[in-house]
């Protein structure tokens, strides 16, 4: 757990081979190797498999991708110790390859049974991989990209202009009055389920101007600190979550029902309740970044 960092998504074993992965001979004779091992993702599952209440990746060799469609995209991940790591989206097969052998699973399904390490390397290939699905043209002159240096990033073969993998920020908050925290619910939350504030950054901003602006946009708290605690990689699809908490000035709450339709404030008490499952609203679950800053605040 690098720098205890509490968050799912976050202990990635895999070296990304950085300054390798530019050398397109050293590419070549990693994917030949008969150590390789292969993650197969369809529509944004991973192909897993269970055992009892856990699971684990269900990994293929290379030797796999001559059954697969021929219109894919394959990715290096890295090396994870010291083995060369692929994934491959085989979304274009009309059926499911190979489920037979194991079963694609929504990422968010996995987060609870799957170990730290594997979690992490799921939502990297996944991540990864709807950036190349969403990213086959140039942003620039609508030209076809290539991928380039095991798919770290695409390039226009006709122009050389290099498109990058996108990240996308988020401010997430909880804000603190005295001993109280408040949670929210937005519209596509389900009823009884409630979390902390996030928003998306905007243009100039800084991070802790972008969580002030989302408590007074979404709830109008003035937030008076804006405490970092974390980052969560978060693949759904692409984005970073920043973990605050917030002091603010008042209580009195005004709603944008457009982003939150319920909010309310919750003792210590209550807030202890609510993380042991024994209030009538429901605790954001263990793998999200709200659930860790509650817990947090709480002290577990």
């Amino acid at each position: 757990m690098l720098y205890g960092n509490p968050n799912a998504f976050c202990e990635n074993p895999i070296d990304r081979a950085g300054v390798q992965r530019k050398n397109q001979a050293w590419l070549d004779e990693q994917v030949k190797r008969p150590d390789a091992k292969l993650l197969l993702m369809y529509r944004g599952e991973p192909l897993l498999k269970r055992e009892g209440k856990l699971g684990s990746i269900q990994w293929l060799t290379m030797d796999a991708l001559g059954a697969l469609p021929m219109d894919r995209e394959v990715v290096f991940l890295g090396l994870w110790a010291e083995r060369p790591i692929y994934a491959v989206d085989v979304s274009n097969a009309a059926d499911a390859p190979m489920a037979d052998i194991g079963s694609y699973t929504a990422v968010r399904t996995a987060a609870g049974f799957l170990k730290a390490e594997e979690l992490a390397v799921v939502g990297q290939a996944s991540w990864l991989l709807d950036w190349h699905r969403r990213n086959k043209y140039c942003a620039k002159n609508g030209d076809f990209t290539e991928s380039a240096e095991g798919g770290a990033k695409r390039v226009n073969p006709r122009t050389k202009v290099e498109h990058f993998p996108r990240t996308d920020p988020v401010a997430i908050v909880l804000p603190i009055h005295g001993n109280s925290i408040c949670l929210g619910r937005g519209p596509h939350f389900p009823e009884g389920f409630m979390s902390a504030f996030a928003g998306y950054l905007e243009p100039g901003e800084t991070l802790e101007q972008c969580g002030a602006r989302e408590l007074l946009e979404e709830v109008g708290l003035v937030a008076k600190t804006m405490d970092y605690h974390f980052s969560q990689p978060w693949p759904f699809p692409s984005s970073l979550m920043m973990g605050f908490m917030a002091e603010v000035e008042g209580t009195e709450l005004h709603l944008d029902p457009d982003e939150i339709v319920d909010a309310r404030w919750f003792s210590r008490e209550e807030a202890s309740a609510v993380f042991d499952g024994e209030h009538d609203i429901m605790c954001p679950p263990r793998f999200t970044i709200a659930h860790q800053l509650i817990k947090k605040w709480l002290g577990r």
